[in-house]
């Protein structure tokens, strides 16, 4: 199984994971075999990236939980963004109960989630959802939460802390609901007046939590000081290292890494490998520099089956993951100098004078 961009998925190939709806419906079975006409109707659905199988990996990659908890996360959110109103003004009766409940039922939810991630061992985020760049909003605050979860575990947090993490950073971006679409969706640089409108998102998210939900305030905070950077360059209140809520500082780091490494309308997601190297340059101006070495460490770029070039011209697909030491995994070289070749490993521990230097999609051509 691969993920590839849309544009590298030919007529023939299998899909490897199902596509579901923002619903959950499934939209195309795992095993459907791919056609010009399907893979268009799959770009138009706003999926730019898709699992498939062929002969150059058989390797399954598993979520680090079901996809339909997955998509009932992503659901819940949705019903609570649903309900938030577009100005600061009061609920009527029946849409503030209905707000309560759906935030008591994300917070039961997050539950669920931390005690089924919290007995899996040496846990290690890939790249394996399926996004569609319409339902960004809401399955990128499911993978921040994913991610903080992870991130959460790494540091030692409790089981009842990691609850709090959780429910904070599925509901971080709740006040973009009060940002106009044009602006939250603009491809350009904002203007100062633009970027101050997008400021507001913290505070008014914070404000809709506290009169809303029952969350104790350290799962509000995410929402207020997850734009806050270490070095004091942040909003909305310029805070700097420790005065930044744990939480927070947790989550900023997920969210960002999510966000460059999903698809979005005016840009395609960066490898894992570019995100981390952007989240590793701002170790101690942006993020906290121990929690980046922690999510260093719990990150892996290249999962078995990514197809890769390495520095001297090979090719071929990742084997085996070498422990933590995720940029040395062994390759099975399938391609030398754009030839076929007869598959062997290489150990990159051992191959000092060797690094991976790209990631490919599709061999290149000759084989």
């Amino acid at each position: 199984m691969r993920y590839v961009p849309i544009e590298y998925a030919r007529e023939g190939d299998f899909l490897a994971q199902p596509i579901l709806s923002d619903t959950g419906l499934i939209l195309l079975s795992k095993g459907a075999r791919l056609t010009e006409g399907l893979i268009k109707k799959i770009k138009k659905q706003g999926f730019y990236s898709i699992y498939i199988l062929d002969k150059v990996s058989d390797e399954e990659i598993e979520d680090i939980i079901k996809p339909q908890v997955r998509q009932q996360a992503a659901s819940v959110i949705k019903k609570i963004v649903g309900n938030v109103p577009l100005v600061e003004e009061s609920l009527s009766i029946n849409k503030k109960k209905e707000t309560q409940q759906s935030l008591g039922e994300l917070g039961e939810l997050m539950k669920l989630i931390v005690d089924d991630v919290f007995n899996q061992k040496d846990l290690v985020l890939n790249l394996v959802d399926i996004k569609s760049v319409d339902d960004y909003t809401y399955q990128h605050s499911v993978n921040v939460m994913l991610n903080a979860i992870v991130l959460g575990m790494g540091i030692g947090l409790n089981r009842n802390e990691l609850y709090d993490l959780a429910t904070g950073a599925a509901v971080h971006d709740v006040g973009k609901v009060f940002v106009p679409v044009d602006i939250l969706k603009k491809p350009k640089l904002l203007t100062p007046e633009e970027f101050e409108v997008i400021q507001q998102h913290t505070s008014r998210g914070y404000n809709f939590l506290k009169d809303y939900s029952d969350f104790p305030a350290p799962v509000r905070i995410v929402s207020l000081q997850h734009q806050e950077k270490v070095d004091g360059t942040g909003y909305p209140m310029q805070l700097k290292g420790k005065d930044i809520h744990i939480y927070a500082r947790i989550t900023a780091i997920s969210d960002v890494y999510d966000a460059l490494t999903s698809d979005r309308h005016y840009r395609r997601a960066l490898p894992g490998s570019e995100a981390l190297e952007y989240i590793m340059g701002s170790s101690g101006r942006h993020f906290d520099a121990e929690l980046v070495k922690t999510f260093v460490a719990k990150v892996n770029p290249y999962p078995v089956g990514t197809l890769v070039r390495l520095n001297n011209g090979m090719e071929g697909v990742v084997e085996k993951v070498n422990g933590e030491m995720h940029l040395r995994p062994i390759v099975k070289i399938l391609n030398i100098q754009g030839k076929e070749a007869a598959p062997f490993l290489c150990d990159l521990l051992k191959e000092y004078t060797l690094v991976i230097e790209d990631i490919i999609y599709r061999l290149s051509e000759g084989r």
